[in-house]
């Protein structure tokens, strides 16, 4: 069986036709992967470096009192012998800004620290020992989208 030089043709544009779609679909499925791969490297980066801008506060306690070093330069602090009540306030503000804080009210001052400080942990640990610190609190709070507050402790009259 012998195929028209025409209808040869018309298969060969007919295949090349579909060799640059194959193309164009190949180079998408390649800048998918790799963009992929750069939000999943990026993601990872921020987990072991901590949230930002939360993680560039920077809790520091100590037996008399508890202080929080700002990314500005300002320290926040209160004593445990002055602190009257612990807050978490939240905010409808994130994901992609800071939108739980630690307030630490004092007679004297204060403290607004953000969720994902640099030493947060401890100061939870440290929180949790207070007499009477409400750990439900705690859960409903993180549970929390919306503006609210949450009193977690507060210093017996």
């Amino acid at each position: 069986m012998v195929i028209p030089l025409a209808e040869t043709q018309n298969r060969s544009a007919a295949f090349e036709c579909f060799m640059q779609i194959e193309s164009v679909y190949i180079a998408i499925i390649a800048v998918g992967l790799i963009v992929g791969l750069a939000l999943i490297w990026q993601r990872r980066k921020t987990i072991r470096r901590g949230l930002e801008p939360e993680s560039r506060f920077i809790v520091r306690i100590s037996d008399i009192e508890v202080a929080c070093e700002r990314p500005d330069g300002k320290t926040e602090r209160v004593g445990w012998n002055d602190l009257q009540r612990v807050e978490i306030l939240t905010t409808s503000e994130g994901p992609m800004v800071p939108d739980v804080f630690w307030l630490l009210h004092g007679t004297n001052g204060g403290c607004a620290i953000p969720q994902g400080a640099t030493g947060e942990r401890a100061l939870l640990e440290r929180l949790q020992a207070l007499p009477g610190f409400d750990n439900g609190q705690v859960i409903e709070a993180m549970g929390s989208t919306s503006d609210r507050r949450f009193l977690c402790w507060q210093r017996p009259v």
